[in-house]
């Protein structure tokens, strides 16, 4: 077990890699997709809220700050043109789909369901990045994803309890932001060679 203190190394990387994704934002060539972030944004606040709930402690911050950029995401979107990805129906679904299971949470005062349906949501919002990051995966920047794998990494090095609802979201996160860098390397590798 780690020192709890290191777990402030993740408000420096989530900023680090927010800032890196954001730049190539403004530059034209990272265009988030809007019902991923926005989820990407609401879950793990929701997630930090459990942990802290059930006894994580310190260990809550680097799930709090994994919506952190992406909240960052959101906002310049919002207000940039043509800073996002064109969402389609399926974007729209995966959207709904995750804020009825975050909505279902809200109303839970059970950890472990509540706990599924956080990673359920979040993982159905990855749904729209994955088919983005299929057909265009020069559109993403993976600092961010790079920044998901460390900052769960160093909050399940510091438990001084592992539960599954302590550390379930932190291990979801994990595998998600693999599975998004080895999509978008895999396909950016399988274009060039093409």
């Amino acid at each position: 077990m780690l020192p709890y203190y290191i777990v402030f190394i993740s408000p420096f990387t989530s900023t680090l890699a927010g800032y890196f994704y954001i730049r190539d934002m403004f530059k034209g060539k990272t265009k988030p997709n809007m019902a991923s972030w926005l989820i990407w944004f609401l879950a793990p606040f929701t997630a930090g809220l459990i942990v802290l709930g059930k006894g994580g402690g310190i260990a809550s911050l680097p799930v709090f700050m994994a919506g952190f950029s992406p909240l960052l995401v959101v906002l310049i979107a919002l207000f940039r043109k043509n800073a996002s990805w064109k969402m389609s129906v399926l974007d729209y679904v995966c959207l709904i789909t995750s804020l009825l299971a975050l909505g279902i949470w809200y109303f839970l005062d059970e950890g472990f369901l509540a706990t599924i349906l956080v990673i359920v949501a979040d993982g159905i919002a990855f749904i729209p990045t994955f088919i983005k990051s299929w057909k265009a995966p020069d559109t993403e920047t993976l600092a961010p994803y790079f920044s998901g794998i460390l900052n769960p990494t160093l909050s399940l090095l510091t438990l001084t309890s592992f539960s599954f609802v302590v550390a379930g979201f932190s291990l979801y996160l994990i595998l998600a932001n693999l599975a998004e860098i080895l999509l978008v390397y895999y396909r950016r590798k399988m274009l060039l060679y093409k």
